[in-house]
């Protein structure tokens, strides 16, 4: 009876956690068919779960300074596609082609990064543009 009663447990939690985490994946925050390119310099490089973080500063039109975060998936998922825990420091120089929220707040989601003279891959494609 103990060992039904864990199975129970075990499958009501399950329930109850699987809506919050599909929940957190959603994109209805990004303009999915527009891209964004913007060159700044990086201010933190946070590699962790579940998202990897870029925040970084562009100049603005008037001189003045916009702090952008972008995101990318987890680190396992990162490193297939060639990035690392060490591949930004604060001070380098990026320019992030993303897909940047709805509302017009500085965030994204990148599609695409050039950093010290190589270019990766970030989730998705670019809005626009066809594979060769």
């Amino acid at each position: 009876m103990k060992y039904k009663f864990g199975i129970l447990l075990v499958l009501v939690g399950g329930l109850m956690v699987a809506p919050a985490a599909f929940a957190h994946h959603g994109s209805a925050i990004y303009d999915n068919g527009k891209a964004v390119t913007v060159t700044g310099t990086v201010t933190e490089w946070t590699w962790s779960n579940p998202h990897c973080l870029l925040e970084f500063d562009v100049k603005d039109d008037k001189g003045g300074s916009v702090h952008w975060v972008a995101e990318v998936s987890n680190p396992p998922d990162m490193t297939a596609r060639g990035w690392s825990r060490k591949m930004f420091k604060a001070g380098d120089e990026v320019t992030v082609t993303m897909i940047a929220a709805k509302n017009g707040e500085p965030i994204g989601r990148i599609a695409r990064i050039t950093v010290n003279g190589k270019t990766y891959q970030g989730m998705g494609a670019v809005p626009g543009e066809t594979k060769q």
